[in-house]
């Protein structure tokens, strides 16, 4: 995936009096404002920029001064769901918010903040009318499914979002403990140095090193990859390489081409084995907030179909294993996955 250049945040231009002057509108004033699909708001060099339905954005929050520029955590994150205005200079926005963790723990208080990234935002059901005078750049809020294997990667200091908050029900969904490590605390990105990774369907989940146990059997380097490539994301059966080729009907197999090999992967480019080889893995010396769980498991989704009926690689193969940053990382220490017993 490409890395989009992030934008910076722009200061207000300085207004000589306020454009709003009569407040937040009432619901029922609301529903009789006439309806926009977007507003333009000029920074201090009079540039302008254009806010629509559906854009999420940074907001400049209570008590804190236009005409300066901060860290973008310290402003409010929201998304548009509807624009309305009394007159052209005084337009208003229905935002939608995502909570910082801090937030939410203030109303949730079980709710742990030390598994949160200091980019991690919580979308919730919780809305407020919002003047247009508070927009201040366009913001981009990553979803992130830790169970996904196709997970989008994004940089280390892209905003995330991997829970929504039911306000009124004081309900966080999914549900923390789906996500979180075996002992119990959820993957912090800023904080933790690597997590071992298990694609199997049955597992999805990633795991610190002091919670897991190292393998009884030594194995060599050679047999630790192939272990690492045979935890299929496809299926929970133990299946060898071996055990892929022999499934297949003999009218599907390549004729001349496995007979004249001792190892079925010699058949595959050298680069496709090493990706789907390596440890799945995540963390702040692993790769960053996401790793590199999507390429590795496609590494291993295009050797196992392959291998299973037989079928030729996609012409675009490479397109499916790339990974932002190094794609040969550092070797971890092996280990075994708590519920299936494969090597991550």
């Amino acid at each position: 995936m490409s890395r989009r250049k992030k934008k910076s945040l722009f200061t207000h231009k300085k207004a000589s009096k306020p454009k709003c002057t009569t407040g937040m509108p009432t619901d029922s004033e609301w529903k009789s404002m006439p309806d926009f699909a977007s507003f333009v708001v000029f920074d201090e060099k009079g540039s302008p920029h254009t806010f629509s339905v559906k854009d999420t954005a940074f907001i400049l929050p209570h008590g804190v001064l236009p005409g300066k520029l901060y860290d973008a955590t310290v402003y409010w994150i929201g998304k548009i769901k509807q624009i309305r205005a009394r007159n052209e200079e005084d337009v208003w926005a229905l935002v939608q918010w995502f909570w910082s963790p801090q937030e939410v723990n203030s109303v949730i208080k079980s709710f742990d903040i030390s598994g949160c990234g200091q980019y991690e935002r919580i979308k919730s059901d919780y809305y407020d009318y919002v003047s247009s005078e508070c927009f201040c750049d366009h913001a981009t809020v990553m979803r992130y499914d830790e169970r996904a294997i196709d997970q989008q990667e994004f940089a280390k200091d892209y905003f995330y979002c991997r829970f929504d908050l039911e306000y009124r029900a004081r309900k966080i969904l999914p549900n923390v403990t789906r996500s979180a490590c075996c002992c119990g605390v959820s993957y912090n990105p800023d904080r933790d140095p690597v997590m071992h990774f298990c694609p199997r369907p049955a597992c999805r989940a990633a795991y610190h090193q002091e919670c897991l146990q190292r393998p009884t059997k030594r194995l060599n380097a050679a047999a630790r990859a192939r272990k690492f490539l045979e935890s299929w994301p496809d299926t929970d059966e133990k299946l060898t390489i071996e055990d892929l080729v022999d499934s297949r009907p003999s009218r599907k197999r390549r004729k001349g081409l496995e007979s004249s090999i001792s190892d079925p992967l010699e058949q595959f480019p050298a680069e496709l084995v090493r990706m789907a080889q390596q440890q799945i893995v995540k963390g702040v010396q692993a790769g960053g907030v996401v790793g590199n769980v999507r390429a590795v498991v496609a590494a291993r989704q295009l050797i196992y179909c392959s291998l299973l009926d037989g079928s030729s690689l996609p012409t675009d193969w490479k397109d499916k294993i790339k990974v932002i940053g190094d794609s040969e990382r550092k070797s971890s220490p092996v280990f075994v996955c708590p519920q299936c017993q494969s090597l991550i």
